[in-house]
């Protein structure tokens, strides 16, 4: 009688915006397994997914193949598992901003009993990128460079409000050919505490860094920022024309008011030459206001900004000094938005931008990638997409809506930035 002896196939390292194959043979024909994946986040939260299948005829599970009877996810998809994972305890978003690699722990169980188990390595950075942290002249962030290319453009990486320095994306960009600088703007080391008027300045001297490192080229040198980073993106691409291209993901045309202001303060959240620049600023006060406080009180909930947001803008017309004149930038832009943005209008936003260009004659191409029932939080694939919020906003959008994002939003941006480089002298 031959004895089954079940194996689980995977990689042990691989890169972290990799689709790896997941499978488990040696089962019996039609057997019952439950795959469990678990991992801790930066903030040593725990993270997990499972979902249960059926072995095949061959005693085989794959679930590339096949989607589960039942678990964190419902469809036919190998990284199912990854973006899934819900937080144990927590119900924030995965906190993640370091190039370190994440360990996950895979168990297989049958019948509540562990069959089969295995440690594996998520990579952000590869070995041929080299990771240079930067501090000299008020200025602070992370250079990466790749090795094996000569000669790489360059590209500025920014985070949101949520402040600090986010190593994440600008360490997979270098993975791909791409020196990239990963700028903090506020609440990190000496840089203020509070997004309010951040002056546009500090930013020159972030340019000026990368034209006096050699090695890179000079004439290729661009700009991506996430949501208030998106805004950001777009203003410093409208100001510094040696910004090539430009990516607002999950941003806006407009330049809104300070966040973390106190009380009835309003001034904007950038400045040049000392003074505010012109702001579009948020309603003091309303009913749903009010009632949003009062409700983020009793139930420690996060809440939605949009509609704050949406009435800021009725005030905006087209001749408002807070509108970002993108039509200066001095290269392609490529926009992305949520439908289910619930932070702001990230989708109508980025039209009015569209419609600006075309009246403005733009002479470069424009994109505009709109994702259907996802929310503001889409970072590249394969991070969990379930925790949807941070403590005190809502995020919007759905786990696996978020997820499909993600995956669109990667592979649109490595497209532009290999398009946009390629065009540029």
């Amino acid at each position: 009688m031959i004895t089954l002896q079940p194996v689980l196939h995977i990689p042990a390292v691989s890169k972290w915006d990799e689709k790896i194959n997941l499978k488990i043979s040696g089962l019996r024909p039609f057997d019952i397994i439950e795959i469990i994946l678990t991992v801790k986040d930066e903030a040593d939260a725990e993270w997990r997914s499972h979902a249960v299948f059926q072995a095949n005829r061959l005693g085989e599970v794959d679930p590339a193949a096949a989607a589960p009877i039942k678990g964190t996810y419902q469809s036919k998809d190998q990284m199912g598992l990854f973006w899934s994972m819900q937080a144990v305890e927590s119900s924030c978003s995965f906190h993640k901003k370091s190039v370190n690699s994440s360990v996950y722990r895979i168990e297989v169980k049958q019948k509540e009993r562990t069959i089969l188990s295995k440690e594996i390595k998520r990579v952000l950075l590869s070995e041929t990128v080299e990771r240079q942290e930067v501090s000299e002249n008020g200025l602070s962030g992370t250079f990466f460079r790749p090795l094996a290319v000569n000669r790489p453009p360059a590209v500025i990486v920014l985070g949101g409000s949520d402040g600090g320095l986010d190593e994440t994306m600008a360490g997979m960009l270098a993975n791909y050919g791409y020196a990239t600088f990963a700028i903090p703007y506020f609440q990190y080391k000496q840089l203020p505490k509070k997004l309010v008027e951040i002056p546009l300045e500090y930013f020159r001297k972030a340019i000026d860094w990368l034209g006096r490192q050699e090695g890179l080229h000079h004439r290729q040198i661009g700009i991506c920022g996430r949501s208030k980073g998106g805004e950001l993106a777009l203003l410093i691409g409208s100001h510094f024309p040696e910004i090539r291209f430009a990516v607002s993901h999950v941003g806006g045309g407009v330049v809104f008011q300070g966040v973390g202001l106190k009380k009835f303060r309003q001034t904007s959240s950038w400045s040049l030459d000392g003074a505010p620049l012109a702001f579009a600023p948020l309603p003091l006060f309303s009913l749903s206001q009010l009632w949003n406080m009062v409700k983020h009180k009793l139930t420690r909930q996060p809440h939605a900004f949009t509609d704050l947001y949406k009435k800021a803008l009725r005030k905006v017309k087209e001749d408002h000094p807070a509108i970002i004149k993108a039509e200066h930038i001095n290269g392609p832009i490529l926009l992305t938005s949520g439908t289910d943005d619930l932070v702001w209008p990230s989708a109508s936003m980025n039209e009015k931008i569209v419609e600006r260009l075309k009246k403005k004659r733009f002479p470069y191409s424009v994109k505009h990638l709109y994702f259907e029932d996802a929310g503001h939080n889409i970072r590249p694939p394969y991070f969990p997409t379930s925790g949807r919020k941070s403590r005190k906003i809502a995020y919007g959008g759905k786990t696996e809506a978020d997820a499909i994002a993600a995956q669109t939003f990667w592979r649109e941006l490595l497209l532009f930035l290999e398009k946009s480089t390629a065009t540029n002298n």
